[in-house]
C-alpha cells in the first residue's frame, strides 16, 4: 500500500470518529451536543464531561437565532432544543440607532434588514428634556449628560416661542378687561406654532431670576404656576426662541414713592458715561438674610417680615438689590439663551400713559428721564447684537395717535379683577363706581390695547423675517380680532389701525349700534312727575336696559341721542325715591370732620369710632370747608373737611379705619380737591382686598355702599387728593 493511500484511510477513519461516534457510557448532565455528544456545561464537573464540546450550536428549527450566540431569541419557542434561551444579544445592525433598553433599533425611518423588530418606545434615560421627537437623542448642543453623548443631528422642527416678562406680557383670564400682549400673540402665528408664556406681574430681570424662574437655583423653595411651575431652562430647547421684556419693575427712579420693591424688583441702571452708555456691571450673590438699607430704612416691621418670608424661600443667596445693574441682568438672559442653541430677543418695555401736551413723557416712574431704561434695553441688543422689537416706540406711537383725549380707552381699569363681556362691560364700569370702577390704569393695556402689541410684535417679525426661523408661520390676518371699546371714536381706532402696514388688525365684521333706537327707548320714559312711589322701581329697571343700549353707542353716536338728558335725570329721580323709601336705621355712626380734634396727623390716631393713620411725610389735615348737602331727605351743613393728599397706602398712611357689627350701609360724603377731574375713594377689608369705591366729584359727592360682613375697613383716595366730609355707617333691621 502506497503511502498517499494510507493517509486517505487514516483521514477518513478520523473524520468518522467525530461525526458519527458515541461514547460507550451516558453523560449523567444533559448538557450534551447533538453533533459530537461532549458536555456543552462549562460549569459541570462531572468526571465523564471533563472533554468540553469545542462549541457546536444544537440544531434547531426555528430561524430565530441569535447571530451573538446561535441560542434561540423567540421566547415562545417550545422546541427542546430551544430551551436554552438567548439572554438578549442585540441585532447585528450597523445603524447607531440603539436603544440602551432593548438593543432594538430606534429609528422608525432605519430600513435596515436586522432593524425590522423596532424598539417600542424605550428612551435613553437622560433628565434633560431636550429629546428629538424624530431619533429621540438629546438636541441641546450644550447639554454635557453622559447619555446625551450622541446628539441628534438636526431634525427640522417648529421652534418654541418662549416669552419671560411682567405683568404686561403676562396671560389673565378671559373675563378680565386687563391683558398683556403675549396673550394675544398666538392669534399671529400659525396653529403649529407653541407660544410659552411665562411672564407674571410685578417681575423684573433681576426678580426673575431670584425665583428660578429662567433657571434652576439650588436650595429654592420659591414655587410658581407658569410654565407649569418649571424654569424656562427645563424645556427650552436648541433652535427656540426666548423674547426678554422688562424694565417697568426694574424702575428704581418710583424709589421714593415706593420703597417697598426695592428690595426684590428695583434694578438701577447705574451712572452712564460721557456718551450716555449704561454700565453693565455684574452682580454678585449676597446672603438671603440681607436687605438693603434703602429698603430698611424706609418701610414698616410688617413689610420688613414680609420681605424676609420672601427671600428665605430664595434659598441661601440671591442677587440683592445695588449688585449688578439692568443691563448685566439682561444680558444673562441673553447668554442663557445662546448657551442651549436658543436665539434671544429682546423687547423695550411698552409705554406708559403720561402726556405732556401731547407726547408721551418720561420721568420718575416712567422709564426714568429721557425713558432711560428703554435706552438701556436698546444699547444692550446694540452691544450683544442681539434681536431687538422696539415695542416701546410702537405702543408710544399708538397712545400719543388715540391722543389724551382716547388714549384711556386702550388702558385697563382699576381694580384690575374687573371682568365681563368685551367691550360692552368694559364701557359701562368705565367711571362707573356703582360697577366697581376706582380709576383708569397708566401701566397696564386692556384687551384692545395688548392685541394691537401683540399686533406690533408680530409685523416687526415680519419686517425682519430673515433673522426668525418662523416667520414664514406668522399671519398677515390673524385667527381671531378684538374690537376698540365704543369710548373710543371710530376715526380714532381707524387712525390707530392705520398704523399697520403688513398685518390686518380690523375686524372686517365690526358693526356699530345706530343711535335712533336709543333715542326711542328714552322717550318712553316716563315724566318726571310721574316717577312715584308705586313705579320707581320698574322704571328703575327700565333705566338701567337704556344705559346698556346707551353705552354700547360708539363714541362718535352718542351726541345724536339728543334726549340723554331725560335718562339722566329719570336715573336720578328713582335714586332719590330708593332712598326716600329706604327703611329708618336702628343704629348710626358718624365721622365728621367738624369733630377732628387736631388740625394735623401725623401719626395714627383715634377719633371716636374711626382710626386717621397717617406719618410725618404723608399727613393728613383738618381743613376749613364749608358745604351744604341733601342726605335722605335732610340737609347738612359742615364748616370743615379731612384733607387726604394722595394715594392711600393701606396698612401704612393716608386713610381712614372702621369696625362694623354686622351688615350695613356706608354712605361717603366727599369731593375732589381738583374740581376739574373725578376722582375715587377706595373702601378695602383687612387683606387690602377692595370691597367698594365711593365717588369724589369736582363738587360735593354721595355714594352708599352696602357691606354683608362684620369686620375692620378702610378707606382712602385710589390716586391724588380727596376731601371728606363725612362717613355714615348704618344699620338696619
Amino acid at each position: 500500500m502506497s503511502k498517499k493511500i494510507f493517509s486517505i484511510i487514516l483521514a477518513l477513519i478520523l473524520v468518522l470518529s467525530l461525526v458519527s461516534c458515541k461514547p460507550d457510557e451516558p453523560h449523567v448532565c444533559t448538557s450534551a451536543c447533538t453533533i459530537c455528544w461532549r458536555c456543552t456545561n462549562l460549569e459541570c464537573e462531572d468526571p465523564g464531561c471533563a472533554d468540553k464540546c469545542p462549541g457546536h450550536a444544537p440544531v434547531h428549527s426555528c430561524e430565530s437565532k441569535c447571530a451573538t450566540c446561535n441560542k434561540c431569541t423567540d421566547t415562545s419557542c417550545t422546541e427542546s432544543v430551544c430551551a436554552d434561551k438567548c439572554q438578549g444579544h442585540a441585532p447585528a445592525h450597523t445603524c447607531q440607532n440603539v436603544c440602551d433598553t432593548c438593543g432594538k433599533c430606534t429609528n422608525t425611518n432605519c430600513t435596515e434588514t436586522a432593524c425590522s423588530d423596532k424598539c417600542q418606545g424605550h428612551v435613553p434615560p437622560h433628565s434633560c428634556q431636550n429629546v428629538c421627537d424624530e431619533c429621540g437623542k438629546c438636541t441641546n448642543t450644550a447639554c454635557a449628560e453622559a447619555v446625551c453623548a450622541n446628539k441628534c443631528q438636526g431634525h427640522e422642527r417648529t421652534p418654541v416661542i418662549f416669552l419671560a416678562g411682567d405683568s404686561t406680557v403676562k396671560t389673565y383670564e378671559d373675563g378680565q378687561f386687563i391683558a398683556g400682549w403675549g396673550q394675544f400673540l398666538s392669534y399671529f402665528l400659525g396653529e403649529d406654532v407653541v407660544v410659552k408664556n411665562t411672564s407674571n406681574g410685578g417681575r423684573s430681570s433681576r426678580s426673575f431670576i431670584n425665583e428660578g424662574r429662567l433657571f434652576d437655583i439650588a436650595g429654592s423653595s420659591y414655587t410658581f404656576s407658569e410654565n407649569g411651575g418649571n424654569s424656562i431652562a427645563y424645556d427650552i430647547q436648541a433652535g427656540d426662541y426666548l423674547f426678554i421684556q422688562f424694565g417697568h419693575n426694574d424702575d428704581d427712579t418710583k424709589m421714593s414713592s415706593s420703597y417697598k420693591t426695592v428690595y426684590d424688583r428695583m434694578t438701577p441702571l447705574g451712572e452712564p458715561d460721557a456718551n450716555g452708555i449704561y454700565p453693565t456691571t455684574p452682580g454678585e450673590k449676597m446672603p438671603t438674610t440681607y436687605l438693603p438699607e434703602e429698603f430698611l430704612n424706609n418701610v414698616s416691621d410688617a413689610e420688613k417680615s414680609k420681605a424676609e418670608e420672601t427671600l428665605a424661600k430664595y434659598g441661601s443667596t440671591y442677587y440683592a438689590y445695588g449688585s449688578g445693574t439692568f443691563k448685566w441682568y439682561l444680558k444673562q438672559y441673553i447668554d442663557f439663551a445662546r448657551s442651549v442653541g436658543a436665539i434671544p430677543v429682546l423687547v423695550t418695555p411698552v409705554a406708559r400713559v403720561k402726556f405732556s401736551g401731547s407726547e408721551i413723557i418720561g420721568g420718575a416712574g416712567l422709564h426714568g428721564e429721557n425713558f432711560a431704561y428703554v435706552e438701556a434695553v436698546r444699547q444692550l441688543a446694540q452691544e450683544e447684537s442681539c434681536l431687538l422689537i422696539d415695542l416701546f416706540a410702537d405702543s408710544k406711537q399708538m397712545l400719543e395717535t388715540a391722543t389724551p383725549t382716547y388714549a384711556n380707552f386702550l388702558m385697563a381699569l382699576k381694580p384690575n379683577d374687573l371682568t365681563g363681556a368685551w367691550p360692552s362691560a368694559y364701557d359701562t364700569a368705565y367711571g362707573n363706581a356703582d360697577a366697581g370702577y376706582t380709576d383708569i390704569e397708566g401701566t397696564h393695556y386692556n384687551k384692545y390695547g395688548a392685541y394691537l402689541q401683540a399686533a406690533a410684535v408680530a409685523q416687526a417679525i415680519i419686517a425682519n423675517a430673515s433673522d426668525y426661523t418662523f416667520a414664514d408661520k406668522v399671519l398677515t390676518t390673524p385667527t381671531n380680532f378684538v374690537d376698540p371699546s365704543n369710548l373710543m371714536s371710530k376715526s380714532t381706532a381707524a387712525a390707530i389701525e392705520a398704523l399697520f402696514t403688513t398685518v390686518n388688525v380690523t375686524n372686517p365684521n365690526r358693526t356699530y349700534p345706530l343711535p335712533g333706537p336709543v333715542v326711542e327707548l328714552i322717550n318712553t320714559l316716563p315724566a318726571l312727575e310721574d316717577i312715584t312711589n308705586e313705579n320707581y322701581v320698574a322704571v328703575g329697571k327700565k333705566c338701567a336696559e337704556i344705559r346698556v343700549a346707551y353705552n354700547a353707542l360708539n363714541a362718535d353716536d352718542r351726541q345724536a341721542v339728543t334726549n340723554y338728558s331725560a335718562l339722566e335725570a329719570a336715573e336720578a329721580k328713582v335714586k332719590e325715591l330708593e332712598l326716600a323709601n329706604r327703611p329708618t336705621p336702628i343704629k348710626v355712626v358718624v365721622f365728621n370732620a367738624d369733630a377732628l380734634s387736631q388740625d394735623t396727623y401725623d401719626s395714627t390716631v383715634v377719633e371716636g369710632e374711626f382710626t386717621l393713620v397717617a406719618t410725618s411725610d404723608k399727613t393728613m389735615e383738618k381743613q376749613a370747608g364749608a358745604v351744604t348737602y341733601t342726605y335722605n331727605g335732610v340737609t347738612y351743613e359742615q364748616e370743615c373737611r379731612l384733607k387726604i393728599g394722595g394715594k392711600a397706602s393701606f396698612g401704612k398712611n393716608r386713610y381712614v379705619s372702621f369696625t362694623v357689627d354686622g351688615p350695613c350701609t356706608i354712605t361717603i360724603v366727599a369731593q375732589s380737591s381738583n374740581a376739574a377731574q373725578v376722582r375715587t375713594v377706595a373702601m378695602v377689608d383687612a387683606s387690602t382686598a377692595t370691597v367698594g369705591t365711593f365717588e369724589a366729584g369736582g363738587s360735593v359727592t354721595i355714594t352708599t355702599v352696602e357691606i354683608d360682613t362684620a369686620g375692620t375697613y378702610s378707606v382712602g383716595s385710589t390716586g391724588s387728593g380727596i376731601y371728606i366730609y363725612s362717613i355714615i355707617i348704618e344699620y338696619f333691621e
